[in-house]
């Protein structure tokens, strides 16, 4: 499945990129995680999530393939839970817009388990839905820095 989209933030991107960095910020941007620990080049991350045929709590790990400061940032997400496994590419874009960032987002992403018999149109809305409101959070955490 590939997600792709774009999200005008009003903070600058160097704030943007400073909340991806941080691992308070980022928590507190990630819808349902619970908890976020950095380890090696990531993170172990566990997540409840209500939403669907997704509900439960899923653990995996974060690892960050590339952080050029204040341009890109990529990942590896790989979850698994009662519902199944989830394992994205992320790649995100920040230029500037006015005073504000575009982040360009796109994700491959595989499911196996009943995740993946939800099927491709109701697991992108899903999906759609938490990216908006990670970026939201994002949006709002950067700005309270």
């Amino acid at each position: 499945m590939r997600i792709e989209g774009n999200a005008a933030l009003s903070a600058p991107r160097e704030a943007i990129f400073a909340a991806l960095e941080d691992p308070q910020t980022l928590q507190k941007s990630l819808p349902g995680c619970k908890e976020l620990r950095p380890q090696d080049d990531g993170y172990f991350a566990r997540f409840v999530v209500g939403v669907a045929a997704v509900r439960g709590e899923y653990e995996g790990g974060i690892q960050v393939r590339r952080a050029e400061a204040p341009q890109y940032y990529d990942f590896d997400l790989q979850m698994e839970g009662p519902s199944g496994f989830l394992e994205a590419k992320v790649t995100t874009e920040l230029t500037p817009q006015g005073d504000g960032t575009k982040m360009h987002y796109s994700a491959d992403a595989e499911m196996g388990g009943m995740l993946a018999s939800m099927g491709q149109r109701v697991a992108g809305g899903v999906a759609t839905m938490l990216v908006r409101q990670f970026c939201e959070a994002l949006d709002r955490e950067a700005r309270a820095r």
